[in-house]
């Protein structure tokens, strides 16, 4: 028989604060109704998780949670959900002064009312996180006031939830992909492409991208088979996305490589502070203050893209079909400024 001085009040005591700290863990993840929360303590404790009158002892652990540690926990009637609000004294983590600082540019960077709903879940993420920090720390972020922040473009157009989802199905059970694309130069109908999907990029101005290798398009348009192509997912038609049963392959297809060589005149590299905007690229220095750059890339029209930000100070000279390109943008530009 265990005896006051004996180690059982001692374990007593532990389960108590075991299964107290787990309730807490569990409302982190979300407001829970009572019956969730006891059947997520008595999954992980068993036996010695909460007795048969589990509704007493459940108030009983949240009284003590907010008695001991100043918790503030609120019960919706409307929903029979109990909602995680402070965390009172029971601070669970604290951080380094840098490490404040950079909560505070992530705070910046994606503000509450950001209107990007891709970026729900990382607010969601920092506000977990300032709920777990202590109180005195707490007051510290909120005063703070970052002197730097990323810039997410608020106005760009917003991806449809289902489509987010699948696109994010097919990447991480690593089968192919196919949906209707109103590409920039469909101008009416779109066109189904199917492709193996690899990943997604948020990029500065808000806009998400699938980097994908394209297997086939109907109808067929100027595209080249097992090309990386960067769609945006604004423009994936909303309904059309259908995850497919063939697998990915261990390794991904190589897209069509190609030698890039431009020349920069010297009133953008007579600094010599080019950016490399390229893999691997080579930047050669020349004496009259320009300089011409070799490297390799598998996506001419996003080479394009890139290149033509340097406007009439860019000389492509490889290769020959991105040459072809930039005519081709030379001939429009001219159609509508001469």
């Amino acid at each position: 028989m265990t005896t006051p001085s004996g180690g059982g009040i001692k374990r007593s005591s532990w389960l108590t604060f075991r299964r107290r700290l787990l309730l807490v863990r569990t409302l982190l993840r979300g407001p829970a109704k009572s019956a969730t929360l006891i059947e997520a303590i008595n999954a992980e404790l068993g036996s010695q998780g909460y007795p048969e009158a589990a509704s007493a002892a459940l108030k009983h652990d949240f009284d003590a949670l907010k008695g001991e540690y100043g918790c503030a926990i609120r019960y919706d009637r409307m929903t029979r959900q109990y909602h995680l609000v402070d965390l009172g004294e029971l601070a669970l983590l604290d951080l380094p002064d840098p490490c404040m600082e950079a909560l505070a540019f992530l705070e910046a960077s994606f503000p509450e009312a950001s209107g990007l709903s891709e970026h729900a879940n990382l607010r969601d993420l920092l506000e977990r996180v300032v709920l777990l920090l202590p109180p005195a720390r707490q007051q510290q972020h909120r005063r703070r006031r970052s002197a730097l922040r990323l810039s997410v473009g608020g106005a760009a157009a917003s991806i449809h939830p289902q489509t987010l989802a699948l696109v994010k199905q097919a990447i991480e059970e690593r089968r192919e992909l196919s949906f209707a694309y109103l590409g920039i130069f469909d101008l009416a109908l779109p066109r189904r492409h199917h492709v193996a999907p690899y990943g997604i990029t948020f990029r500065p101005e808000g806009h998400g991208y699938l980097d994908a290798t394209l297997l086939d398009v109907v109808p067929r348009g100027a595209e080249t088979r097992h090309a990386a192509i960067d769609y945006r997912l604004d423009r994936i038609v909303t309904g059309t996305v259908e995850v497919l049963p063939t697998m990915l392959p261990q390794v991904r297809m190589m897209p069509p490589s190609y030698d890039l060589r431009y020349q920069l005149l010297p009133q953008v590299a007579r600094r010599r502070d080019v950016a490399v905007a390229f893999p691997e690229a080579q930047i050669d220095y020349r004496d009259d203050g320009s300089a011409e750059v070799t490297a390799r890339v598998t996506n001419l029209w996003q080479t394009r893209q890139i290149l033509l930000r340097y406007g009439d100070a860019c000389i492509v000279y490889e290769p020959p079909e991105l040459v072809e390109l930039f005519r081709q943008t030379a001939r429009g530009l001219a159609r509508i400024y001469e």
